[in-house]
């Protein structure tokens, strides 16, 4: 005979169980063999299953438009009178459920992953879960316990077989509080970009709610000014402590559930290390600490927070000024093939020194290259920037003869035009009578198909050329004018104080520039190349030679002259 649930609660209440000795489970196990019965029977254990009400509401953002706690468990509750289902207990949570330690939920899936709880009802599926772990434990447990859930709109069970269902709908609980965190960030980085601290305004200031920016507490403000000035003064913290309680009566804003209360030591303490009484924001994003400046009013000076910083044994470090080196990002390392950076090496005598080295990046070499100091590197430009060095005089003799060339070129360049020109309108017309040759069936479809490719194909070309000859014409005289300019100044300029120039002077000059055990390499620009070969003589002949009014030199065989027809097969030379 199998007792009913009546006499097992009484046999179990009574004075049986405390007899006992040994576990609770080798207690039930004596108890069941006194009662006659070997083996649990099914049908006893599931009767003493229960349907558990769960409620749960974040007080975060995510759930603003959620049912209250009790307005879901009305509502739950006369799903469950509808259903027939008797309600064992009713749980509630406040908590979020965007990631996993709820301790009440944790509670209740322990008691469902044991066979206690035959069901749970809930207002949505994300009042259980929003996050993957949560949810992985909801459907495991129907899957191996026959859970089932019961929601307003749907129930979710083994036998029903929609529990893939619930694979959605946790899917998207999970992505609306991806979405939101994004949000978030997002609306709380654009904040501190416009100089305002996103949240609860620290002590001594207050939210002002129709613009969401921070004002001074008229009441706080100056009293957290004292307190500062009493510590930069000397006087302990807890003395500091007890007269702003004690005589001024400071206490934190009065909110919901917490404030109202003293400052206490450790708040103090963190008040006194927060650069956000000196107006710097500060914020960690994406594991890194950013700084924003602030808008609100400022307690104390910035001086007087770095004064406090070694009063209290922190690293009070020198400003923070961002270095600016003029040829990182044009280099690659000759080893791993990485970009070259610098940095800046103070030693101990004081002395600053600027060292230049691979970023040592790459995933699997071992970069050994060594670093090169600015000056060592500075040697090396310098003798290549003399090189390609031409006299002022050739530059303006160049000049002259250049823009001849460029207005005779420029006649050439017109006539060619011209011809390609009336060929591309000979050709348009040739497309309009072949066009109506084949509507005259004067052409088999075969023979119209081919003589329009063949006319399409010249077309296509004709139309590049004068395209090209037209862009020729345009960019020719600056190319030619930037060569010389750079040649007779890029010495002077890279002697310069100025970083930009020096930057600009060396990434003009070539390229692949590659640094390898502390040598510079680089291929010249091609056009200053022919400078480099022809420099030493083109200065010798400003010496003795003499140019006419017209620019024309007075003797043949010179660097000059040399120089001229070598120019000419360079016209589309396009430096960097």
């Amino acid at each position: 005979m199998i007792p009913n649930r009546t006499s097992v609660k009484a046999f179990f209440v009574g004075s049986l169980l405390p007899k006992m000795g040994g576990s609770a489970s080798k207690r039930q196990a004596l108890a069941w063999a006194r009662l006659g019965i070997q083996n649990r029977p099914f049908c006893l254990f599931m009767s003493m299953k229960k349907y558990i009400i769960y409620a749960r509401k974040s007080t975060e953002s995510e759930d603003r438009q959620v049912l209250s706690i009790d307005s879901q468990i009305n509502e739950l509750k006369e799903i469950a009178k509808r259903r027939g289902f008797e309600v064992a207990e009713i749980l509630k949570e406040s908590k979020s459920a965007k990631a996993p330690g709820r301790p009440v939920f944790n509670s209740l899936m322990d008691r469902a992953e044991s066979g206690e709880v035959a069901g749970i009802l809930c207002w949505k599926l994300d009042r259980l879960a929003r996050n993957p772990v949560d949810g992985g434990r909801i459907i495991w447990s129907i899957k191996q316990q026959g859970l089932n859930i019961i929601t307003p709109s749907q129930n979710y069970s083994r036998e029903d077989d929609n529990v893939i269902l619930m694979y959605v709908e946790f899917g998207m609980a999970q992505k609306y509080i991806d979405d939101l965190g994004k949000g978030v960030k997002r609306g709380n980085r654009t904040k501190l970009e416009m100089g305002w601290l996103p949240g609860v305004a620290p002590i001594g200031y207050l939210n002002k709610l129709d613009d969401h920016t921070l004002i001074p507490d008229p009441e706080r403000f100056p009293l957290i000014r004292k307190m500062w000035e009493l510590y930069m003064g000397g006087t302990s913290v807890s003395e500091i402590i007890q007269t702003a309680d004690k005589e001024w009566g400071l206490k934190t804003i009065k909110r919901k559930r917490m404030g109202g209360l003293p400052i206490s030591k450790s708040q103090f303490y963190r008040m006194l290390v927060s650069p956000f009484y000196y107006g710097q924001l500060e914020r960690m994003d994406y594991g890194e600490k950013r700084q924003y400046q602030g808008k609100h009013k400022p307690i104390i000076s910035k001086e007087e927070f770095w004064k406090v910083q070694r009063m209290l044994g922190r690293p009070a470090p020198r400003p923070q000024e961002k270095r600016h080196f003029a040829f990182t990002g044009l280099i690659r390392c000759g080893e791993c093939g990485c970009s070259i950076t610098a940095e800046e090496k103070i030693k101990k005598s004081g002395r600053a020194y600027t060292y230049y080295r691979c970023s040592r990046r790459h995933k699997t070499i071992t970069c050994k290259n060594p670093p090169v100091t600015l000056p060592e590197l500075e040697k090396q430009v310098a003798p290549i920037l003399e090189e390609i060095t031409i006299p002022d005089a050739f530059k303006e003799w160049a000049l002259g003869w250049l823009r001849r060339g460029h207005e005779f070129e420029s006649n050439n360049r017109e006539v060619v035009l011209s011809t390609l020109q009336n060929t591309y309108a000979e050709n348009e017309r040739k497309l309009d009578r072949l066009t109506d040759m084949r509507l005259k069936e004067m052409l088999t479809d075969e023979e119209y198909n081919s003589k329009k490719a063949a006319l399409t194909g010249e077309q296509e070309n004709l139309k590049e050329k004068i395209g090209d000859a037209d862009q020729h014409a345009k960019n020719w005289r600056e190319r030619m004018e930037w060569a010389f300019d750079y040649a007779a100044a890029a010495k002077k300029r890279f002697e310069s104080d100025d970083l930009e120039e020096r930057r600009k002077v060396l990434y003009e000059l070539g390229t692949n520039l590659i640094l390898q055990n502390k040598e510079l390499r680089l291929e010249l620009n091609e056009t200053l190349s022919l400078f480099a070969k022809y420099s030493k003589q083109l200065f010798a002949d400003v010496e003795r030679l003499e140019l006419d009014k017209n620019g024309c030199i007075k003797e043949e065989a010179t660097a000059f002259q040399l120089v001229a027809p070598s120019w000419r097969a360079r016209w589309d030379l396009n430096p960097r």
